[in-house]
Parts: structure tokens; C-alpha cells; sequence
């Protein structure tokens, strides 16, 4: 599909690290392919915490003075897809991804009448991409890459985004950098994400 509109949010803090490398290469290849890519950097954002007074669900908006998770959601709002790459962080995301979350809750999902949660996105596609110093295979059995991307994978599932691919890479004090495999993963991806 030409001229799909894609998200990626990059939650590591280091700018030329494996995570960015990794999103480099997809933001590449969709926009090879005619995408309109937006690169957001959590890093770089400007959030208040949540302050779990939960006035968001009966308001539709944050309680809080605006700031960059409004501007996020809106993105996500407007987006066809989004691409995620989050480092593990004790078998889970970054801080900073959590608290762009955590604001934009009303935004991702809403709830039914009895309380259940009821997909705002139902439709959209996404990817995840994650990255751990623990080596493989033990990043995925010991739960420290497959940890960060099952809590992505919750989030996307409740907001109906529809996860196509994911992508781990374990070992990365030892091996930094890409290998042609894993660079070739990152491009598969990005075209399953614009089928």
C-alpha cells in the first residue's frame, strides 16, 4: 500500500546504538517503498507521570497540562502503522516508553460499559523491535527480550493494533552491530508491514 502512514517510536537512549540502527533500516525500506514515516524519539520528549486518577477514561483527555504524549497520540491517532524499538530494561520497556504509554491510555483504548477494554486501533499493524546484553538463546528463555516484547504486544492487542513481526537481539555487550541476518530481518519487516 502506497503511501501508508507509519509511526516509529525509538525508546534507547543511544542515538547510534543497535535499537536505532535496527529502525534506521526499517524507516528506510518503508519509505523506499513509498511510505510517510514519522521518527519520535522518547528520549526527547517532553511528559509528565501519570497521575492514575483515571479522569481520562470519562474525560477522553488528560487531566494534565498538554505536552508530547498529546502530540504522540495524535500521531498514533493518524498513523496505518507503527514500529516500536525498546531495549529490555528488567524484562520490560524503558521508563520512558512506560510513561508516553501510561499518558495515552484514553487514546489507545476505551471501555464498554461494563468495564472492558475496547480497541481504539482495530486494524492497524505493528512491529517490535527489541534488544538485550543478555546473549541468545537466553534473552528469549530467560524472558528479557521476549519481557519487553510481551509487554508491547499487551498494549498493541488491547489498543487492536495487530503485531506482524518482531525482531530480538540478545548478546549486544558482546556482539554490537548488526549482522547481515539481522539486517535483513529489519527490511523483511518493514515490507510485511506494508502488505
Amino acid at each position: 500500500m502506497m503511501n501508508k502512514k507509519i509511526l516509529i517510536l525509538n525508546a534507547s537512549p543511544r542515538v547510534k546504538g543497535n535499537i536505532s540502527s535496527m529502525l534506521d533500516i526499517v524507516k528506510d525500506e518503508l519509505m523506499s517503498h513509498g511510505a510517510q514515516v514519522e521518527y519520535v524519539r522518547t528520549n526527547d520528549l517532553n511528559i509528565r507521570p501519570c497521575l492514575g486518577c483515571m479522569q481520562c477514561r470519562s474525560r477522553l483527555d488528560c487531566v494534565l497540562p498538554s505536552d508530547d504524549a498529546q502530540r504522540v497520540l495524535e500521531m498514533i491517532r493518524q498513523c496505518d502503522a507503527i514500529v516500536v524499538g525498546a531495549p529490555c530494561y528488567w524484562s520490560n520497556i524503558p521508563g520512558t516508553l512506560k510513561l508516553l504509554f501510561d499518558r495515552m491510555a484514553y487514546g489507545l483504548i476505551a471501555e464498554t460499559k461494563h468495564g472492558w477494554p475496547r480497541p481504539l486501533h482495530k486494524g492497524k499493524q505493528a512491529i517490535i523491535v527489541s534488544t538485550s546484553t543478555t546473549p541468545y538463546p537466553f534473552n528469549i528463555l530467560f524472558r528479557q527480550t521476549r519481557g519487553a516484547v510481551r509487554a508491547l504486544k499487551e498494549i498493541f492487542r488491547y489498543s487492536g493494533f495487530n503485531t506482524v513481526k518482531t525482531i530480538e537481539k540478545g548478546g549486544t555487550h558482546i556482539h554490537n552491530g548488526l549482522t547481515v541476518s539481522e539486517e535483513k530481518k529489519c527490511r523483511k519487516a518493514a515490507v510485511a508491514l506494508l502488505k
